[in-house]
């Protein structure tokens, strides 16, 4: 049959068809032409350009040492929300001073200190009078002190040899050393800037031996610095990131775990132990804070009886809808340590 006659099957039908473009790809080719790529090429450049703009604005001021009015409203939580530790009371606290808030870091020195993410120290005091706080910037610290993500000051620790406070910086990644009275730095330890990423580096400080342990927010190993070297250690059993650690008797140490969704933090304590070169969590605590309220500062304060108390301290990251909330949970006698 001929070519053109009925049923004839047209030359090359089952074949490749020839490279001419069909209609519906000519429409898609249309938004990925050059003169649509550039001008989006110089949006993007743009709102790069914009950012790093952005970002070399000053936006850290030092006000120097102020004491402020502590306002000090108690908070009522669940009483079983903490398994066996017993709460003793919870406050929501207030204070008009711009830097009060954002805290990250606690420690017992007589009293409470705070240290906030912005390279602020507060010393809680009490008269006749009432609450009041000193608050007050650290003296120095990584690169310019004028840009907030220079002094993201996260943990807080009284060196083991007694010359003062360490103080680490996590976008920095870096360990500083100050005097007793936080009026001068003493030492510095850089790690590298990238070490770890820039929110998941070291948010607790603990001693062990004379020595520094580093618990790194991401990931699941606990450090040992020597000099700007790390010795790593695996963790066991962690399950969420930690936001402040602190040490226990009989190379036990006691962290704050928490994970964020949608729905606000999910936060509990980890007891974690020492064993064969690795820490190993062999329990976990629950605690009944809100949802919103972002655990990052602990400490352990010696009772008179003999006894122990858990302090913790929530971050507000400076936002209304948050609140700077402080917890004192008291220790039964073999609770941690048992």
């Amino acid at each position: 049959m001929r070519a053109g006659q009925k049923g004839e099957t047209p030359p090359n039908e089952d074949l490749v068809p020839d490279s001419v473009p069909m209609k519906a790809e000519r429409r898609l080719q249309h938004p990925f032409s050059f003169s649509v790529f550039f001008p989006m090429l110089i949006l993007i450049a743009a709102v790069v350009w914009a950012s790093r703009l952005i970002d070399a604005i000053p936006n850290r001021d030092e006000l120097g040492p102020k004491t402020s009015a502590l306002t000090i409203r108690r908070v009522a939580l669940d009483r079983g929300g903490f398994g066996p530790l017993k709460l003793a009371g919870a406050w929501h606290l207030t204070s008009p001073d711009p830097r009060f808030g954002g805290f990250s870091g606690l420690a017992f020195d007589n009293g409470l200190i705070a240290l906030t993410d912005r390279g602020a120290v507060a010393r809680f005091h009490r008269s006749p009078a009432g609450w009041t706080v000193t608050m007050d910037d650290l003296p120095d610290g990584p690169d310019s002190g004028r840009f907030r993500a220079n002094r993201d000051s996260e943990a807080l620790l009284a060196d083991p040899r007694g010359r003062g406070w360490w103080v680490s910086f996590e976008h920095a990644n870096q360990l500083w050393l100050y005097d007793p009275d936080f009026d001068r730095p003493l030492e510095r330890i850089r790690f590298g800037r990238y070490r770890w990423p820039a929110n998941a580096g070291i948010e607790g400080l603990t001693a062990e031996g004379g020595g520094l342990l580093l618990f790194i927010e991401g990931g699941k190993k606990v450090f040992r610095p020597r000099g700007s070297r790390l010795d790593a250690e695996p963790v066991v059993g962690k399950q969420m990131r930690f936001s402040e650690a602190t040490a226990l008797p009989g190379k036990r140490f006691l962290a704050v775990e928490r994970s964020l969704s949608l729905l606000g933090f999910r936060t509990r304590l980890a007891l974690l132990e020492e064993r064969d070169g690795r820490f190993e969590v062999i329990r976990t605590i629950p605690l009944g804070v809100r949802r919103l309220d972002n655990v990052e500062g602990m400490a352990i304060e010696a009772r008179p009886d003999g006894g122990q108390r858990l302090w913790l301290m929530t971050d507000d990251n400076f936002q209304p809808a948050l609140r700077t909330l402080l917890v004192a949970l008291d220790v039964p006698t073999g609770t941690l340590t048992d």
